[in-house]
């Protein structure tokens, strides 16, 4: 963790709070599970999905599977000893056979203390880098870590555009986010409904920010503020005016604020791929030189069911290039 301190609560942050987990939970249901040995603990949660068909198959079997919320997540801890740590996914594992439920799909908050530890997972890999910008720098200690061009572009947006905080009606956001998903030609996932936008704006910490040229919407972006992590979770840019560069003020803005609200880091995320030449990995990256590795890693409760299912799923699309993916019955 080159110049990156660890977090003191974790459980803290947004990600693993029950009220962003509900924001997922039309067609599912919280699934939570803790190990305990006098002080310390595994707290493991997910969103608990029923298996009821694979391409198109429908299953007769009462099967079910976990994933991580829309983010980051994963089991967290408050021990650093391995023995007990296998203990306690050894418990966890009999708990979910006996619930029925196949495997888990998990992707890991980068400050998770165990997200590294492949020795628990039956999959484990570094799946990309995410960006993190350090806040306990002054402004201009921050800024002087953009890229030259990116100092340059915050300056001159900074004269010609006026920012917002919590005053933009959700619909004005709704529109040029659904715009940006077309160009970016997103998938069904990322077209959220308006209850999901006004849930999300209800939360604790979560705010929208807005760039504006006069009276014209140039960028706009959601940003989730806990007590030492904030997160840039989605935005949406007005492709009129994309030269005047309203994204770069609306990240340089929202360092701003997650600072003033107390906190120590923002993350940035990473691309839409894992290719260290994705075009918005590289526009993040020229906001701090900070990394952290994003992993992902799956837990096989009843492996043999697994296989089955992805076998099933490989049969009936036998034209198809088979991708590697965990959960393949559920592609």
């Amino acid at each position: 963790m080159m110049n990156i301190k660890e977090v003191s609560d974790l459980s803290s942050d947004i990600y693993y709070q029950r009220a962003y987990s509900a924001l997922y939970e039309d067609s599912c249901e919280h699934f939570e599970y803790c190990y305990e040995e006098g002080t310390h603990f595994v707290k493991f949660s997910a969103l608990k999905h029923r298996i009821t068909e694979v391409s198109g198959i429908k299953l007769e079997e009462e099967l079910y599977d976990l994933e991580t919320p829309y983010g980051y997540g994963g089991p967290f801890t408050n021990s650093v000893d391995n023995l007990f740590l296998q203990r306690a996914f050894d418990a966890y594992k009999k708990h979910c056979q006996q619930q029925k439920i196949v495997c888990e799909f998990i992707r890991f908050h980068p400050f998770n203390n165990i997200a590294g530890n492949s020795s628990l997972f039956d999959m484990h890999f570094e799946e990309r880098q995410i960006v993190i910008v350090d806040l306990d720098k002054t402004t201009e200690e921050r800024r002087k870590l953009y890229s030259k061009t990116t100092r340059n572009i915050v300056k001159k947006a900074e004269k010609n555009l006026s920012i917002e905080i919590d005053n933009t009606p959700l619909s004005e956001f709704m529109d040029l986010y659904y715009q940006t998903m077309t160009k970016n030609t997103a998938s069904d996932f990322f077209y959220f409904k308006e209850d999901y936008f006004k849930q999300l704006h209800s939360l604790n910490g979560v705010s929208l920010l807005t760039t504006k040229k006069n009276d014209a919407y140039v960028s706009i972006g959601f940003f989730m503020c806990g007590k030492e992590l904030a997160h840039y979770h989605l935005s949406a840019n007005n492709n009129e005016l994309s030269k005047d560069n309203g994204n770069y003020l609306l990240l340089d803005a929202a360092f701003e604020h997650a600072k003033l609200q107390g906190c120590r880091y923002m993350m940035l995320g990473g691309g839409r791929t894992s290719s260290p030449d994705d075009s918005l990995f590289k526009f993040k990256a020229k906001f701090s030189p900070l990394k952290l590795p994003f992993f992902i890693a799956g837990l096989d409760f009843l492996p043999e069911k697994r296989k089955q299912l992805n076998q099933l799923w490989i049969e009936q699309n036998a034209e198809c290039l088979v991708p590697k993916l965990f959960q393949l019955y559920r592609a």
